[in-house]
């Protein structure tokens, strides 16, 4: 198992652009590998002020979004994803500036009560 961020920085006025293109044209074709893939808006200190890393702050500049996918392994995360990095495409008209990925691999885990959801969100392809 993996689980592979992708931090995104959105222009402020190009923000709904962004999320169309990501429910819409980033779909990933075979899921077999893919577990669950949740793309998230960075919170903001003023609403959790215990956050320490706080990778907001450029809101005149940019939003902050971090992709987390879940994936059964790096190969199954390449396969469908990792396959169009080549380094040598432009950023998105929507982008402040490219973004920037890494992969963890789990060293310990738990699981909790809760699971999961079942279903994509609304619009998501």
């Amino acid at each position: 198992m993996v689980i592979a961020l992708i931090h995104w920085k959105i222009k402020p006025d190009r923000v709904d652009e962004f999320l169309k293109y990501w429910r819409k044209v980033a779909v990933v074709q075979d899921r077999k590998g893919l577990i669950g893939e949740f793309l998230s808006e960075a919170c903001h200190t003023t609403e959790f002020p215990w956050i320490t890393w706080d990778i907001t702050g450029h809101e005149g500049v940019y939003r902050s979004f971090v992709n987390v996918g879940i994936w059964s392994g790096a190969g199954d995360f390449h396969d469908q994803i990792g396959k169009y990095f080549t380094g040598e495409a432009a950023p998105k008209e929507f982008e402040y500036e490219p973004r920037v990925r890494t992969i963890l691999r789990p060293a310990c885990w738990r699981m909790g009560d809760s699971r999961l959801p079942i279903h994509d969100s609304g619009g998501t392809l």
